[in-house]
């Protein structure tokens, strides 16, 4: 039996009880927390945190989304599964656009629960295995939610040159692949090591995720990721939103400022999985 914590959060009783009747008799929690609203939701992870949301979409007062606003500002990392008996392409459209993990529709069994529940639970992501001083990791953390803001990044890495994820703010589907994509191309220690006389500006298209990455230093590079589906390109904005981020960024990190800001644009070609970069 796991020891997560998952809130649940839907008006109905019925559902709620069958919910955490199921995530019960399926050996994943027997600790559900139960309430009815957002706002009580809010409540109760403002009280403690939680590593899993299963909510209702339709809902009195507060509704789904505006719930998983809210917690992403709470608890930016923590997956959040909707559930909703009337899916639209807009309602669709809407949750990938805030990073929800999985949308259920209703009626769903407990075994497309336990699928989505255990997902979620896997993907949730590890505290950092980098170690940074506390003093650097809010500022960093702050500056990273205000490029997602700006940029409506879906998720946001601060990398290591070893490719280790150091800090990250969101969430996106997938996020796995993404990291291995990053990974195989060695793009971190790419950027990192020609990042010598300027910083530089990387954008990929990569199906199903755009993925944008600029060198900090020479220790560490900024990925950015969008989910193509949904959201055109926007290399401009991200470029900008980027330059003035990096130079927020290298001063946390005490970067000498000459290479504190991407000096080019670079529109690569992806070959045989190698990406061109002009410095």
């Amino acid at each position: 039996m796991s020891d997560s914590r998952i809130l649940i959060v839907d008006d109905e009783e019925r559902t709620r009880t069958f919910i955490c009747d199921g995530l019960s008799a399926l050996g994943i929690t027997n600790d559900a927390i139960c309430v009815s609203s957002a706002e009580e939701a809010l409540a109760e992870a403002e009280r403690s945190h939680v590593d899993l949301v299963i909510s209702d979409v339709r809902m009195p007062g507060l509704n789904g989304l505006d719930l998983v606003r809210f917690l992403h500002q709470l608890h930016p990392g923590t997956p959040i599964i909707l559930i909703t008996g009337y899916s639209t392409r807009d309602l669709e459209r809407a949750a990938i656009g805030l990073a929800v993990h999985t949308m259920l529709k209703k009626p769903f069994g407990l075994e497309a629960l336990a699928a989505a529940v255990k997902d979620a639970l896997r993907r949730t992501q590890p505290a950092p295995s980098v170690i940074m001083p506390p003093s650097a990791l809010e500022p960093i953390i702050r500056q990273m939610n205000l490029l997602k803001r700006d940029t409506g990044a879906q998720w946001i890495g601060l990398l290591t040159a070893g490719g280790e994820v150091a800090v990250s703010v969101g969430q996106i589907d997938h996020l796995d692949s993404v990291l291995e994509h990053l990974g195989q191309n060695g793009w971190a220690p790419h950027m990192t090591s020609i990042c010598e006389e300027c910083a530089c500006f990387l954008y990929v298209q990569s199906q199903p995720h755009d993925i944008y990455v600029t060198s900090v230093d020479r220790e560490h590079c900024l990925a950015l990721v969008y989910d193509r589906r949904w959201q055109g390109s926007r290399i401009g904005a991200v470029w900008l939103g980027a330059r003035h981020a990096v130079q927020e960024l290298a001063r946390v990190l005490n970067v000498p400022p000459q290479l504190a800001a991407p000096q080019a644009l670079a529109l690569p070609q992806v070959a045989n999985g190698v990406p061109g970069i002009e410095p």
